[in-house]
């Protein structure tokens, strides 16, 4: 249900300038929280849940599902879901009735969609070699704003557990090394708070680590209203899927929090052992299963983000800005003709330059050119496996939870048809470098082979860029169940 104005009966709107809600009819304006305790939108009215109701448990919600892709986003604004960002399309989103679990923090968006705007079009600047189709003007009417839900783990050592850690540390004395082993023993104290992982499978994991963190500081109790003008992702991925990350970088701190211990007591731990540095200890660990020196608990939160799709045939760019901090995450693809023609214009002058500069034998520039090929297909190769592994989304944890692995939709192998010519002229490179033949033209034959294998590489990785900066249209239906 949206939001209404009190006052009217109006659509309220969410200001970001004035961080307040807005009526778009009569301009009266209205703080979150005494929107929240009235009866016109009220937060039981907005999701259906019964009064009281204590953070973490359900709350009845409307979900919208695009029938192009599958994403599933909630909404309090009907109007807000008209647009899928995730596969660009204007479409009717189908509507359903749901229990969600109800949020317990919500950070207000900061950023404005001016400033959204600003930001992207300095991006695009950078960009050299910008298709045409890309502009300022076609971003400025499909950023949407969308809260992303995000898991924020707590995680507390008890002081009654001892961990103890196996080290060593080693010294010369004269000619002489010497071994020192170590079992140090110490409370597990203290606590992290705050790291956050995205509860949502739909947004890509690369995505939320680029636009950087959020001033979690700043989290407000969760009020429906200030999503008002917004659309959210469903929380689909479970709190236990990032517990094991929770554990290993609470491990982390609790080893360093024990070394820095020991040097400021002067190397004396609790067990009575003393070592000569701490800075010098190495392997310092422990085989304790963290799990047992403390435990962890997490909360759902609703964080901001600028989301806008660039669709080119049957590939997607995504520009997602941090509405917070104003991180920008943007994928920007490279015009092919706009490369090709800068690199031959780059390429006369660096020609000249280096006929006058250097003297080159035939066997040398073919070794040298077979050398820059090589480099070139390295780079090839690394780009494609970037491709390869972004289209799998194997190191989207959320993800593969939920959907499982899916087929590459395209980019082959991380070699592909792109090094088939450049390997051919390598080959031919070595067997000529090998052969020694006194006939010169066979060099610059081969130089020649390997300089037309390096054009074949960079058009390649070119292509293999731009698909790397993009992705297929999504498809989120037929969610795998969660072991």
């Amino acid at each position: 249900m949206a939001n209404r104005c009190p006052s009217c009966g109006g659509t309220l709107r969410f200001d970001i300038k004035k961080q307040k809600l807005v009526c778009e009819y009569c301009m009266s304006e209205f703080d979150a929280e005494s929107i929240a305790q009235m009866g016109g939108a009220t937060e039981s009215q907005a999701f259906g849940q019964d009064e009281g109701q204590a953070d973490g448990e359900t709350m009845d919600a409307k979900i919208f599902t695009c029938p192009n892709c599958g994403a599933e986003v909630f909404a309090t604004d009907l109007d807000a879901v008209e647009y899928c960002s995730y596969c660009g399309t204007f479409v009717t989103l189908e509507s359903r009735l749901a229990k969600l679990q109800k949020p317990s923090y919500i950070l207000p968006f900061a950023i404005t969609k001016e400033k959204c705007l600003e930001l992207y079009k300095e991006k695009l600047k950078a960009a050299r070699f910008l298709p045409k189709d890309m502009s300022v003007e076609k971003a400025e009417s499909s950023f949407r704003r969308i809260y992303i839900p995000y898991w924020t783990y707590d995680l507390e050592f008890d002081p009654n557990n001892l961990v103890s850690v196996d080290t060593q540390e080693s010294w010369t004395r004269g000619n002489t090394e010497y071994t020192q082993r170590y079992k140090i023993q110490a409370r597990a104290e203290g606590r992290m708070d705050n790291l956050f992982f995205d509860a949502s499978a739909t947004l890509e994991d690369r995505i939320g680590e680029d636009i950087g963190n959020y001033p979690l500081d700043s989290l407000q109790p969760y009020n429906s209203s200030l999503m008002a003008g917004s659309y959210a992702d469903v929380a689909d991925v479970s709190k236990e899927t990032y517990e094991d990350d929770v554990y290993k970088e609470g491990k982390d701190a609790l080893m360093d929090q024990m070394r820095s211990n020991l040097s400021q007591n002067g190397g004396r731990g609790a067990s009575g052992a003393t070592v000569r540095s701490a800075s010098s200890l190495s392997s310092f660990k422990t085989t304790q299963d963290v799990r047992s020196l403390g435990t962890v608990s997490a909360k759902l939160a609703m964080l901001p983000v600028w989301f806008m799709t660039w669709k080119n045939k049957d590939r997607l760019c995504y520009a997602v800005v941090n509405g917070s901090t104003g991180k920008m995450f943007a994928e920007i693809p490279s015009d092919i003709k706009k490369y090709a023609l800068s690199s031959i214009v780059l390429a006369i002058p660096i020609f000249i330059l280096l006929e006058f500069l250097f003297t080159l034998m035939p066997k040398t520039l073919l070794i040298a050119t077979a050398v820059l090929s090589l480099i070139i297909l390295f780079c090839y190769w690394r780009v494609s496996d970037r491709l390869k592994r972004q289209e799998n989304r194997t190191d989207d944890k959320g993800y593969q939870k939920i959907y499982g692995k899916q087929k590459l939709a395209s980019g082959g192998n991380s070699f592909g048809v792109g090094a088939l010519f450049p390997i051919i002229s390598l080959v031919v490179a070595a067997g000529l470098v090998y052969l020694n033949p006194v006939n010169d033209l066979l060099y610059y034959g081969g130089a020649f082979l390997c300089i037309a294998g390096v054009f074949v590489a960079i058009a390649s990785m070119v292509k293999a860029h731009n698909l790397a900066c993009s992705r297929p249209i999504p498809h989120f239906f037929d969610k795998k169940k969660e072991a």
